[in-house]
């Protein structure tokens, strides 16, 4: 069971998350060759989806020549402590001419992958299952205080 540590740096708020490679074996693979080095990042709160921060993940550190992975044990309704990944091509997110790579950090209920555009489903690669409670707090202050650095890493 690979697991990853995702940190508010500057509040030094942690949560561990386990991988789940046997559900979805092709994200696992790209997040876990990712992750050989930490990814730093600014985690925003998501505008549609509910309790959920945004990390997103810049083309030039990904393992492989895209983000785009196949469909594997997809939700449109996730949990609190789910990870999710989305990949979008270029103008499918509000016109932004590049492809966006986003891994989804859901704290809280009441959440959804709903966006203008409908129903988006995703693939869920991960959960936290330590440290939900804190870490969900500091997910949440994100909404009134603004955007945070994450860094992202493995735990070997």
């Amino acid at each position: 069971m690979r697991k990853i540590k995702i940190t508010f740096l500057e509040e030094n708020v942690s949560a561990i998350a386990v991988l789940l490679d046997d559900k979805a074996p092709k994200t696992y693979d790209m997040i876990w060759k990712l992750l050989e080095s930490s990814v730093e990042n600014y985690g925003i709160h998501a505008k549609w989806t509910g309790a959920e921060i945004s990390f997103g993940i810049p083309e030039d550190r990904l393992p492989q020549k895209s983000g785009f992975v196949p469909p594997e044990n997809q939700t449109v309704i996730p949990i609190p402590g789910d990870l999710i990944w989305n990949a979008y091509e270029p103008y499918q997110w509000f016109g932004n001419p590049l492809p966006v790579y986003d891994l989804g950090i859901f704290y809280g209920r009441e959440s959804r992958l709903f966006l203008p555009g409908g129903w988006r489903p995703s693939n869920r690669f991960g959960e936290i299952r330590e440290n939900l409670d804190e870490f969900a707090i500091m997910c949440a202050r994100c909404q009134t205080e603004g955007r945070k650095l994450i860094k992202l890493e493995k735990i070997i």
